[in-house]
């Protein structure tokens, strides 16, 4: 019997946060900095400079053995393939045989018997029991599957100024990569996955490296990020960031009971490459329709919509709800994600009780062709 500590764990950053003023919270049984300076000065340093945000308690697999391709190709959605080994990584879903979302994934292709990938944070527990049944089931070469959410830290760097701070830490080789592509390197001898990704919209940077070495490394990186203008991030700062770009998140927008096509997510699902955990499902899906599709809004005023407030056209009748909402420094204005119902004309609605007006846009918010983080260092 799996039973939950109540005492929550601690990112190996903890320090470094506690030191620099943090605000602390806790999200899935860690302690993580909800903000240090506040939240609208940490977007607007992110977007402007660059930011360092502790993404430590996401969840982190190795996918290892014989049948590491076969097993990663049938439990996703996605064609790994189509990125390149020892180089490229990709963004795709783990759906159950019902289609149904178990959480969205970014994989790194290390070599054809050893495949590494990070889980939303809410997910690890979740997403380790279900590889485990899908092992089971696995009819193909001996196949293993490790979780290393302690054992790897994670730091991720976010800004259009993160290229040059790569480079003054690793090198000129950081030049060569591309959105979507990791090298293996090394920072003081510890050695390092840096890939070109990241969660916020803007040019950025993750680090994956041993777990005990996160105190010394946080430091070393934020003692070089500040000449840059670079600053801490907390998690209040990085849900803003995220919702500008409308990237969606597991447990908060979607989860198990939403498929890839409400989510805006089926260009994410690759038939061709053959048979996966899903397919007919997925397939039925996509000929029927969804019952529900998902939009960004704006708000009228400074009237913050809470999540799961419901959307009513102005007839009265029941026409969605909104999963994610907040203000954002980058527009200045109240921006939102959420659901509206299938058959659904007007793009015009009234939120909640305080009938707030509220008006159907398209995401993302901020950066719609992708060419801040697409962009050449």
């Amino acid at each position: 019997m799996s039973i939950t500590p109540e005492i929550p764990r601690v990112t190996p950053y903890y320090l470094n946060h506690i030191e620099h003023g943090a605000t602390m919270m806790t999200k899935g049984g860690w302690q993580r900095p909800l903000r240090f300076k506040g939240a609208e000065t940490e977007v607007r340093a992110t977007r402007q400079a660059l930011g360092l945000i502790d993404a430590h308690s996401m969840g982190k697999f190795e996918i290892c053995g014989p049948g590491a391709l076969p097993f990663i190709q049938w439990i996703t959605t996605n064609d790994m393939t189509r990125a390149e080994e020892g180089r490229g990584a990709i963004y795709t879903l783990l759906c159950n045989d019902r289609g149904g979302i178990v959480d969205d994934i970014v994989v790194y292709y290390i070599n054809r018997t050893r495949f590494y990938f990070i889980t939303n944070t809410l997910s690890t527990a979740r997403v380790h029991q279900w590889l485990e049944s899908c092992i089971k089931r696995f009819d193909g070469p001996p196949t293993f599957v490790f979780d290393v959410t302690n054992k790897t830290a994670y730091l991720s760097v976010q800004g259009p100024l993160s290229g040059a701070l790569m480079m003054k830490l690793f090198g000129e080789t950081v030049r060569q990569l591309k959105y979507f592509q990791f090298m293996l390197a090394d920072l003081l001898n510890v050695p390092v996955l840096l890939a070109r990704t990241g969660y916020t919209g803007e040019l950025g940077f993750e680090l994956n490296f041993p777990s005990e070495f996160g105190y010394g490394v946080w430091k070393h990186v934020q003692e070089n990020a500040a000449h840059f203008g670079g600053v801490p991030v907390g998690g209040e700062a990085v849900q803003i960031l995220r919702i500008e770009k409308g990237y969606r998140s597991h447990g908060t927008d979607m989860t198990i009971d939403n498929n890839p096509y409400e989510m805006g997510l089926g260009w994410l699902i690759r038939y061709q490459k053959g048979d996966f955990i899903g397919r007919d499902a997925l397939l039925r899906i996509q000929e029927e329709g969804v019952a529900s599709r998902f939009v960004g809004f704006e708000a009228e005023g400074n009237s913050t919509l809470q999540n799961g407030t419901c959307l009513t056209c102005d007839s009265g009748r029941s026409a969605g709800r909104v999963t994610s909402s907040c203000h954002s420094p980058t527009l200045d204005k109240i921006i939102a994600l959420g659901f509206v119902e299938r058959g659904i004309e007007t793009k015009e609605f009234r939120a909640g009780s305080g009938n707030v007006p509220v008006r159907q846009v398209a995401i993302p918010f901020y950066d719609r062709g992708g060419d801040r983080l697409r962009g050449l260092l």
